[in-house]
């Protein structure tokens, strides 16, 4: 199990390298690759966007999470980056904890709603990865297991203050507040 998972974390770290430098070049072909005013690929503002917030899963109890993303320009109207959460909650004596570690990919649909104010986006968005999950219980018998898939969609949207920061929400598999950084 251990050598599967390492095979899944090679696989996802080479997936990010090889989708960080093809949304590079992407970038200085399209003039910025995605940005409002750069007259990139598409009408919104998610390339090189740091994405955190707090998330609630409908399946952990109502436990809030923190999740945080980057974005990469994957192609017209779309970005995918990493992704890694973290949940705890507690029930009947026992702790749990949930761990994903995945990608998360977006389609902004900013061209084709015809969204053209530079403060708005918005967005579908689907996540791909596994969970390791545990509990810690009050006899000291704790316990890890490892899920083979984990999937998850959502629908947000984006409101950029400025080209540096802004607020997101998305409602989906959960629901996630949080804060976007424009790197």
């Amino acid at each position: 199990m251990k050598t599967k998972i390492n095979y899944i974390l090679f696989l996802l770290m080479l997936i990010g390298a090889s989708l960080s430098s093809y949304g590079q070049d992407d970038d200085k072909k399209n003039g910025g690759g995605g940005g409002k005013s750069s007259g990139g690929s598409g009408n919104y503002a998610g390339v090189n966007n740091f994405n955190v917030g707090l998330v609630t899963y409908w399946s952990h109890s109502g436990s809030i999470a923190f999740q945080a993303d980057y974005e990469f320009n994957l192609a017209r109207d779309f970005t995918v980056g990493p992704s890694v959460s973290y949940s705890s909650w507690k029930n009947n004596n026992y702790n749990y904890y949930n761990i994903g570690l995945g990608a998360r990919f977006r389609w902004y649909a900013d061209r084709v709603l015809n969204i053209t104010h530079p403060k708005w986006d918005v967005f579908a968005n689907g996540d791909i990865g596994f969970n390791i999950n545990g509990n810690n219980v009050p006899d000291g018998q704790n316990a890890t297991s490892y899920s083979a898939l984990w999937l998850g969609i959502g629908i947000g949207g984006k409101f950029h203050f400025n080209e540096k920061i802004g607020l997101q929400l998305i409602i989906g598999s959960g629901a996630q507040i949080g804060i976007h950084f424009g790197l």
